[in-house]
């Protein structure tokens, strides 16, 4: 048995001595940093000269004892550490970020393991460098996460296409412009929606692109959206390569050029474009001799990547086992380490045992192990590292085309807001040369106030990281023109995800600005010209309502919401809904403007007369019909009084010849009749029959008095009289004998005198007396008034007179009322609602003759159930019937502020121009809800209500309750074609300040509004 002799005190320190040496050459040729820690408190015990230069400490630090404490970023990733090393002995890949003793951070990979020295535990700690792969990979990662964000912001469609023109990737900007869906577009060829000519320029630019390798353009050619619109565009196409460079397909920017929008939010990256890069790989080491080459020693690290065991390396040599794919790279590595000692970061090709290429760097070291020459090699695997560097050049390449090609404006800038980066798009923005820009800061070319506002933005993102968007700002340009702009700034990180400034993406929105604000302009314009239309203005689509204005809903008397439910075919009146219909079937047919007129029915069933043009349009993609509806109500009513004037001048007279010559007939009856009863005496018998005869002559007589009534010409006494005595006598005499009538008289004091044959103006009264007396068969009220008026032009053209002064007498009773039908025939000859027994059918009539024969007006308003009110209306004159002194007209101004309410055009336009012209500021309503709504926003210097009793919708009554419910003492004069009674007179006790009947002249307007405004509360 042999045995082995125990070394000699010497020969242990001798090796001690030889394995400190090879130790300490370990760390000094090692190209990464080491340490040795105390491990109890962290104490820097040993740093290796790659430590010192790495993290910038002097060997006087490291003696001055630093603890690791100082360098750790994570004060419990030391903790960690050492917890997993006590538990399995050795820790490789422990990633970790360091500080550098200027703050410089670091991200490193630390393997370390526990050695026992001296009976005190130390922390062996090896850092490897930051690692390459690791760091681009990152800087890869950011990369596609900025410029995937650009293509998801700009308003350009990105595509890529396979060799045959079928999309494999596209962003949202894509799906907007074509129309098509996502799932729809993906797949689709090119050729699907442009036309054909068009598609032969597309797929002959796609050639030129594949055969020269060279970008290309395709300028202005037309696609098909989904919807059918033409949509003209222009392209780039460059060539699609894959990781090999071998061409796959096509990318590009498209533009839409027939709007020029840019859309918001336009690019979206919808899969990922590139691949992965590899997993970081850890390094190896192993020690050679220098004579022969054979390995002396390897870790695990060099046996897992070259596949080798260790003993079946140890002892052979690398090119034994054919690790180097260069047979020259030993010899390199050998005139390296003659000319310099050492050997760092040299690129050599390694085999592995499977026979995979792995590309490295090697650092190396001469050094004695074992009492031999020997070479310390340390390498690093790069092969991943060269891929994604090989990846992020063809991307950066890839994204810098498509940022010299978009049109939005991309920037970067430092944390100072200096221009680090600008496209083509950023430096035209500007208007600065690409020299003078890059550098320069954004106050240069911002107003104060508004580099203050951006200035805040920036140290928002700067603090919260959250991308900001700037939707309208001004740049001054280098020539002193300002452009106005948009902006989106997002934070610019570095590798270790670091904020080092900010980029984002620039649009110019002059133009658009300009085009926004001229629209907004012009459909500021048409939108007041349609909601201040006096005409209806609406859309009909499929007979139903779409659009209406507010005059629309005036005329209607529909709120907005009943209006949207209903077709207009149902406001039309029964009776001429097969004409509309008709109408509206050839404007289908023919596509052109026409006007016709119809009736409608209101929302309370009054009957309307309306003008409608109609032009076919386009309304949200589909045919319509633009109406404008007119009511010509007024019109129809002027016309019929004219058309009734004028059928009464006929009828008048021809009653007049057949009168005159019955009175002639009836004279010679009457003169042989006297002459016969003179002749024969009382005591003849046929005397009574000759008397009958004189007695059926003046019923006669009494007939032709009523036709001459009728006729023109037929005046027989005329003299200036006092109008109030006629009224006032011929009330009196119809009162004794008709005692349940209670009669209220009320007769202007001053009243000017007209020239009349008084007879037959106690005729006309008494007629209307009688009519009165039969609407009220059991008992009523009979109102007689007389007035002063003035009768403007309009009021009195449709009857041939002139406008002036005029006598006004009207009749008022609180009877049935007339039906509506039969107004239109109240004063025709011989038309009478009674039985023939009751009455002939002429009081009326003959009442408007003589009333027209007097150069005067008669009229008529009623409504069913409300009563009935004749007006007659005669021109005053200069002469005196009494001796008294006629009062002067006078006309009382003011300059107060009157809110006129009326539910008819005619008369609020009427009534306007008479309060202008008395000196009022005039604000009108058309409606009870218009009135209060225009009465709630002003009332502060409304200081009168001049308001209409009847109206459509909100009734007189009800908009004076909500007048008082926002100011109880508004001061609000009553106007009707009533006299003052019933309703009227309700509203008078309920706090109204007046009242004025209508037509009113601007004389009784005056001086009615004087005396409310003047009178004191």
């Amino acid at each position: 048995m042999t045995t082995t002799a125990k070394p000699t005190f010497f020969e242990f320190e001798e090796s001690l001595r030889e394995s400190e040496a090879f130790y300490q050459s370990l760390f000094a040729l090692y190209p990464f940093p080491m340490t040795l820690t105390r491990l109890h408190d962290g104490v820097l015990i040993f740093a290796s000269d790659a430590f010192c230069g790495m993290f910038g400490y002097s060997r006087n630090d490291i003696e001055n004892s630093i603890t690791d404490s100082e360098l750790y970023i994570d004060p419990q990733a030391r903790r960690r550490l050492i917890e997993q090393v006590r538990k399995e002995g050795q820790v490789r890949g422990f990633e970790i970020h360091l500080r550098s003793k200027d703050g410089t951070v670091h991200y490193k990979q630390l393997s370390a393991c526990i050695v026992p020295i001296k009976a005190c535990d130390y922390l062996l700690s090896v850092f490897t460098f930051s690692n390459p792969l690791k760091l681009v990979q990152s800087e890869l990662r950011q990369s596609n996460e900025r410029f995937g964000t650009i293509l998801e912001n700009i308003s350009e469609g990105y595509y890529e296409v396979d060799l045959r023109g079928n999309f494999t990737f596209f962003n949202h900007a894509m799906e907007v412009i074509t129309g098509y869906s996502h799932e729809e577009l993906m797949g689709m060829n090119y050729r699907a929606y442009t036309p054909p000519e068009d598609a032969k320029r597309v797929a002959k630019g796609f050639n030129e692109v594949f055969s020269t390798s060279c970008s290309g353009k395709i300028v202005d050619y037309a696609i098909a959206r989904k919807d059918g619109a033409m949509v003209l565009v222009e392209s780039s196409a460059s060539m699609l390569r894959d990781a090999s460079g071998r061409p796959i397909g096509f990318y590009g920017i498209l533009r839409d050029r027939t709007e020029r929008k840019k859309a918001e939010d336009a690019m979206r990256q919808s899969e990922e474009s590139y691949r992965q890069l590899l997993d970081m790989a850890p390094d190896s080491i192993s020690v050679t001799r220098v004579d022969d080459g054979r390995f002396m020693q390897v870790n695990d690290v060099f046996c897992k990547r070259t596949g080798y065991k260790a003993e079946e390396v140890i002892g052979r040599t690398a090119s034994e086992l054919g690790i180097y794919v260069d047979p020259t790279s030993r010899k390199r590595i050998f005139e390296a380490l003659r000319q310099r000692g050492r050997i760092e970061s040299m690129e050599i090709k390694f085999r592995s045992k499977s026979g995979h290429m792995l590309d490295n760097l090697i650092s190396a070291r001469p050094i004695k192990y074992r009492d031999q020459d020997c070479l310390l090699a340390v390498t690093t695997n790069i092969g991943s590292l060269k891929q994604a560097q090989s990846a992020l050049r063809q991307s950066e390449e890839k994204y810098r085309q498509i940022l010299e090609t978009m049109e939005e404006g991309y920037y970067e800038l430092d944390l100072r807001g200096n221009f680090t980066y600008f496209n083509e798009s950023m430096r035209r923005l500007h208007g600065y040369p690409a020299e003078e820009l890059m550098g320069m800061n954004y106050r240069k070319y911002l107003y104060p106030e508004r580099a203050q506002k951006n200035r805040k933005a920036f140290m928002e993102i700067y603090e919260t990281g959250v991308s900001v968007k700037i939707s309208e700002y001004e740049i001054i340009r280098k020539d002193g023109s300002v452009r106005l702009a948009e902006m989106s700034s997002y934070p610019l990180k570095d590798s270790a995800g670091n904020t080092i400034g900010f980029w984002g993406i620039s649009r110019d929105r002059t133009a658009q600005k300009q085009a926004e604000l001229a629209l907004q302009k012009s459909e500021e314009q048409y939108r007041l010209l349609v909601q201040n239309a006096n005409d209806g203005i609406y859309i009909t689509q499929d007979g139903r309502i779409k659009f209406f204005n507010p005059k629309t809903l005036a005329i209607s008397g529909y709120t907005a919401q009943e209006m949207f439910e209903m077709a207009f075919l149902d406001l039309v009146h029964p009776e001429d809904k097969q004409m509309f219909e008709l109408h509206r079937r050839k404007l289908e047919q023919e596509h052109m403007p026409e006007v016709f007129s119809f009736r409608i029915l209101n929302k309370e069933a009054e009957e309307l007369w309306v003008d409608l043009s109609v032009i076919s349009i386009s309304w949200e993609g589909r045919p319509a019909a633009l109406n404008f509806l007119r009511d010509i109500t007024l019109q129809k009513k002027m016309e019929a009084l004219l058309l009734q004037s004028r059928k009464m001048e006929a009828v008048g007279t021809l009653a007049g010849g057949i009168a005159h010559d019955f009175n002639n007939l009836l004279m010679g009856i009457q003169g042989n009749t006297s002459l016969a009863m003179l002749d024969i005496g009382k005591e003849h018998a046929i005397y009574d029959k000759l008397k009958s005869i004189e007695q059926y002559v003046k019923a006669g007589a009494n007939l032709t008095k009523q036709l001459l009534g009728t006729a023109r010409g037929g005046k027989y006494e005329v003299r200036p009289t006092d109008l109030n005595k006629v009224a006032d006598a011929s009330a009196d005499l119809f009162g004794r004998t008709h005692k349940e009538i209670c009669i209220h008289k009320k007769l202007h004091e001053a009243l000017w005198t007209v020239e009349v044959d008084k007879g037959q103006i106690e005729q006309v009264l008494l007629n209307l007396y009688v009519n009165a007396w039969h609407a009220m068969p059991e008992s009523g009220h009979l109102y007689i008034e007389t007035h002063n008026v003035f009768l403007e032009d309009f009021y009195v053209q449709p009857y041939g007179l002139q406008p002036g002064k005029y006598v006004k007498l009207s009749v008022t009773d609180t009877g049935i009322g007339i039906d509506p039908r039969d107004l239109k025939r109240i004063f025709d000859p011989f038309f009478t609602t009674r039985s023939m027994s009751r009455g002939t059918g002429l009081g009326l009539a003959s009442a408007y003759g003589i009333v027209s024969n007097h150069g005067g007006i008669i009229t008529v308003y009623s409504e069913k159930g409300s009563g009935t009110t004749f007006c007659i209306y005669l021109p005053a004159s200069e002469k005196s019937a009494v001796a008294y002194v006629e009062p002067k007209m006078e006309i009382h101004t003011g300059r107060e502020t009157i809110l006129f309410v009326d539910d008819e055009e005619g008369i609020v336009e009427i009534g306007n121009l008479i309060l202008q012209k008395l000196g009022y500021k005039v604000i009108t309503a058309k409606s009870g809800a218009e009135a209060v709504a225009a009465y709630r926003q002003k009332k502060e210097v409304i200081d009168l209500v001049l308001l209409d009793m009847i109206m459509p919708g909100m009734s007189g009554g009800e908009t004076f309750n909500e007048l008082k419910s926002l100011n109880a003492d508004v001061k609000v004069v009553l106007s009707s074609g009533y006299s003052i009674n019933g309703q009227a007179k309700n509203i008078i006790d309920r706090g109204c300040k007046g009242f004025i009947q209508k037509p009113f002249s601007m004389q009784d307007l005056s001086l009615k509004l004087r005396q409310v405004l003047d009178r004191k509360e």
